[in-house]
């Protein structure tokens, strides 16, 4: 089966918001067999989206657009369809209720022009949309498809998952089962991992390795095809055991698992707690901690300690410290994470500080320098990393990177390095 994908929207084609839908559609497709030779991004343009349209169905089997389903006059993608399919719009009664009372638990009243989510092309299956009043909907047309869903990134990738891909399944007409399982690696680069798992990556045709790097880390995708699900789960656990012999201690989880979440249950499970000082990250780690429900359990300070005084005043560094070694220092940075651990009683203190730029930088301590530092018990451990010019970058680099020290000493593998 081939696929094509249109975004629509003309804040697209002004650079006004970047458009992630389709690359996790693209993901998606790739992991159940469907091949994707065009994306196709146009305006607001009723006439434009029809064009646009014709010739998707001209080469692909089925067509996914995103976008153009609200409420205003230049959501125009139902009235494009209904034209090319010759169908016209028409009320859907259960729909136009459900509408209204997702209004009336806002307290609110569902608006005239809201009343236009509720029409469809005639024939059309109606895709559920949890999250908003812009439910999707999909067409069949001269042996071909067309499926439609709202373009806000929240409402379109839940829709994906549980509308779109168990509707396109239903259409493919191979029996094969397509599954396949993420690995999520960190604290290596993505040439050097290539470089380690080139030989199985260039070996195998089934199941297929694929990498794609973030700024949280490397997701490494097996996929496998196969006659049933058992098969496919053999020929993934195979992959993955070789895969794990190389790389076993850079791999924090798998599929959905987060990085802070992974570590956080870890906190749980053995029963410590953590409190975290910040300088150049200004609270990044503190927030990507309590994004895990629960964290309150083991996450018992965050302090931004982003100037010298507040290091000298609340962390108790000295001040003689910081003149002798700057405030970016190994130094620092261990005692920033003992101050914490002292003023909050915890288990374990995480600090970090470094020159997030783009200013500030010099030969010796350039851009991008950052000292990491994790005390414990009796000891303390320190990590010295350089990632660059670009500050919300090293940011984030800088958050990630405590969060994965951390994670590391909880495995014991601090000890061992």
């Amino acid at each position: 089966m081939i696929a094509e994908i249109v975004s629509i929207g003309t804040e697209l084609l002004l650079g006004q918001i970047v458009d992630t839908n389709s690359a996790f559609l693209s993901e998606r497709l790739a992991a159940i067999g469907v091949d994707l030779y065009h994306k196709t991004v146009v305006g607001d343009n009723v006439r434009r989206i029809e064009d646009v349209l014709k010739l998707a169905l001209s080469r692909s089997d089925i067509v996914i657009t995103s976008g153009g389903l609200g409420p205003t006059e230049d959501d125009c993608t139902k009235e494009a369809v209904s034209n090319i399919t010759s169908s016209p719009l028409e009320f859907d009664k259960e729909t136009l209720e459900n509408i209204r009372k997702i209004f009336s638990s806002r307290n609110s009243e569902m608006p005239k022009n809201n009343e236009v989510q509720a029409m469809f092309p005639r024939g059309s299956k109606i895709l559920t949309n949890p999250r908003g009043t812009a439910p999707g909907f999909a067409i069949e047309f001269n042996g071909k498809a067309i499926v439609s869903l709202p373009g806000p990134p929240r409402e379109f990738k839940p829709m994906i998952d549980k509308e779109v891909i168990p509707y396109i399944c239903s259409r493919l007409k191979s029996s094969a089962v397509i599954k396949s399982k993420v690995l999520k690696i960190v604290g290596i680069s993505e040439s050097k991992l290539s470089e380690i798992l080139r030989d199985i990556f260039m070996s195998s045709s089934n199941p297929t390795l694929a990498y794609l790097a973030g700024e949280k880390g490397i997701t490494l995708r097996i996929t496998a095809k196969a006659t049933n699900r058992d098969e496919a789960d053999n020929l993934i656990s195979g992959m993955e055991e070789q895969v794990r012999k190389r790389i076993d201690k850079l791999i924090f989880g798998v599929d959905d698992d987060t990085l802070e979440g992974v570590v956080g249950k870890m906190l749980r499970e053995k029963g410590l707690t953590l409190a975290v000082a910040e300088s150049c990250t200004g609270g990044l780690i503190s927030d990507r901690i309590t994004d895990v429900p629960g964290s309150s359990e083991y996450f018992m300070l965050g302090a931004v300690t982003y100037s010298n005084w507040a290091k000298k005043e609340v962390l108790k560094v000295q001040d003689e410290m910081m003149k002798r070694y700057g405030a970016v220092s190994k130094e620092v940075a261990q005692a920033m994470a003992e101050g914490i651990k002292k003023i909050s009683g915890t288990d374990i203190g995480v600090a970090v500080t470094g020159i997030a730029g783009p200013s500030g930088g010099t030969s010796e301590k350039p851009v991008g320098l950052v000292h990491i530092a994790l005390s414990a018990k009796d000891k303390s451990y320190h990590r010295e990393y350089r990632f660059g010019g670009e500050r919300l970058r090293n940011k984030s680099f800088s958050a990630y990177m405590a969060i994965e020290m951390l994670r590391r000493y909880l495995l014991g593998y601090l000890d061992e390095e």
